[in-house]
């Protein structure tokens, strides 16, 4: 059922809210914010998963037990790596916190920053609510 247009309007404005508000939560449930398939990762997972199943034929044409699980743990960290996207470093411009210009929360925007050490989530979180609602006692 599509939405009216004073529907479509508010949600509009929930968007643009969350963006001042938030940017980098609204920046992590962006559609662009998903992480891309690196092929050379696929590639070496897979390799990885082929050359296992190799020795794990050859484990079973050698009483090998050993070797059989030695293989299958090698099939299943090769899978595992080629499914995973890697990690963003803390210092680059795609890290969360990492005070990247991008966005209303850049350098000296309302946004709160994290305390050094990368601070508690919940902590921040409880923070934000207080802050928040301490703006709300005025009415």
């Amino acid at each position: 059922m599509p939405l009216s247009e004073h529907e479509q309007k508010m949600l509009d404005e929930m968007e643009r809210q969350l963006f001042a508000d938030d940017p980098r939560l609204a920046r992590a449930f962006s559609p662009t914010g998903a992480p891309r398939r690196n092929g050379r990762r696929i590639a070496i997972g897979l390799g990885a998963v082929v050359l296992g199943l190799l020795v794990l034929v050859l484990a079973v044409a050698l009483p090998a037990v050993w070797l059989g699980v030695i293989a299958f743990i090698g099939m299943l960290v090769g899978a595992v790596y080629a499914v995973t996207a890697p990690a963003v470093k803390e210092g680059s411009e795609d890290a969360p916190g990492s005070g990247g210009t991008g966005g209303p929360g850049g350098p000296g925007g309302s946004a709160p920053t994290a305390p050094p050490g990368g601070g508690d989530f919940m902590k921040r979180m409880e923070e934000r609510w207080e802050k928040r609602s301490g703006d709300d006692s005025r009415f």
